[in-house]
């Protein structure tokens, strides 16, 4: 047990590693979080304030409960309470993963090894799914179906949203341990699969990430943004083009987009996958559940509710759309105002957990990821679903782990510079 909690040991970062690992192969990421959130709970026992409010620990506390409280309070009167009490219950292990994680990342060398394992693995995604691009089957023998899915397998589409937050962790460690032009290949290899996966979210996502990211490097480098970002800004024009003649999928999604050009009700909403009806329909949710929501998860209820008699979105169960799409109106139809507030509190806690953090290979890349996500100018996937809650939530662990949780109160005047 001592090596798990041992920084100078490989378990934890292992361990830690173990969920990007996994997250390709439907819900086996849940077995390393749990092990995981175990040992957050004895860490806690053990070590109580000393481990949940010092350093990074204490800002991933009240991220936790930003989010957390308002889900916990949408329950008495959700229209699907089952589920809403379960997704309150088991949320928490979010929180004691983080809390682990955190803690084993408090010295620089499990970071340096969390950095290059991540990297390295990210760098076979993108090689697995351009393979699979190529020749019509990737390296498990997964056929290239509607859109580019990788190691994820039939039916899964989250490669290219997933790459497009993990990325920055490919680039943070190519640019510090390769030459420009491995690092220019990197790019090239992550723009590819996020192109080809045809998502239209994660292709802002991934926008946003290397713009963001382009310029902290340019900075790095002693050099104007613009004279990175400029040929980018190029190259990419010119791939897209070429996606758009020699993939059919691709060039289908990108007519759909441009129709949004109109600016009318119906090109935006032909455009958005009918998108716009549903963020009207989660409007109207919160207006008739203004306090607490109509509960977490519970939306495809709240939405046959509702909804008009022939709305596309109905089921023949009697329910609606899963989820509002948009992470403000997600938010706000499930968990109401009390949880717009926690979000507003969150991002703003977020964003300032970000100062300082490029200092850091391994946290800015990290903040990087679950920032883009998290960008509200954009289509969302669920936030409260397993998934991509686990997923921020790591990243977000990852990120705030370069700030150090003391185990024992300091005796003298010196401060620490960590």
């Amino acid at each position: 047990m001592g090596a798990v909690f041992n920084p100078a040991s490989w378990t934890p970062v292992v361990l830690a590693w173990s969920f990007l690992l996994l997250l390709p192969f439907s819900r086996s990421a849940e077995l390393p979080m749990f092990i995981m959130a175990i040992l957050g709970g004895i860490l806690i026992w053990k070590h109580g304030k000393a481990a949940t409010w010092q350093g990074g620990a204490k800002t991933f506390s009240l991220l936790f409960l930003c989010i957390w409280l308002p889900m916990a309070l949408s329950v008495p009167d959700s229209l699907w309470f089952e589920k809403s009490l379960s997704t309150a219950l088991t949320y928490p292990r979010i929180y004691l993963a983080g809390i682990f994680l955190i803690w084993m990342l408090r010295e620089d060398l499990p970071r340096q090894r969390l950095l290059k394992l991540s990297a390295w693995l990210l760098l076979f995604w993108v090689v697995d799914a351009l393979i699979q691009a190529l020749v019509g089957y990737n390296l498990l023998g997964y056929a290239y179906p509607e859109r580019l899915n990788g190691l994820f397998g039939p039916d899964n589409w989250k490669l290219g949203l997933s790459l497009a937050m993990l990325s920055p962790i490919v680039w943070e460690y190519v640019s510090r341990h390769g030459a420009k032009w491995q690092l220019a290949l990197a790019w090239l290899g992550t723009a590819a699969v996020v192109l080809l996966a045809s998502n239209r979210e994660s292709w802002i996502v991934f926008g946003l990430a290397t713009v963001m990211w382009v310029w902290v490097y340019a900075r790095r480098l002693e050099l104007h943004p613009l004279k990175l970002l400029t040929p980018i800004v190029l190259i990419a024009a010119v791939a897209g083009a070429g996606a758009y003649q020699a993939d059919p999928k691709f060039a289908q999604r990108v007519d759909q987009s441009i129709g949004a050009l109109d600016f009318t009700y119906e090109s935006l909403n032909q455009a958005s996958s009918f998108r716009v009806h549903l963020w009207n329909n989660a409007l109207t949710v919160l207006e008739n559940h203004p306090i607490n929501g109509a509960g977490v998860r519970s939306y495809r209820y709240a939405y046959a509710q509702y909804a008009e008699p022939n709305d596309p979105y109905l089921s023949p169960d009697g329910t609606g759309m899963i989820y509002a799409h948009q992470l403000v109106l997600e938010v706000g139809s499930e968990t109401g105002a009390i949880g717009l507030a926690g979000l507003l509190g969150f991002l703003v806690i977020f964003i300032r957990s970000g100062r300082g953090v490029s200092n850091n290979p391994l946290a800015w890349a990290a903040w990087l990821g679950a920032f883009v996500w998290l960008f509200p100018v954009n289509t969302h996937t669920a936030l409260y679903s397993s998934y991509w809650s686990l997923l921020i939530g790591w990243l977000i662990a990852v990120s705030l782990g370069a700030k150090p949780v003391m185990t024992k109160p300091r005796c003298d005047n010196t401060r620490s510079t960590r």
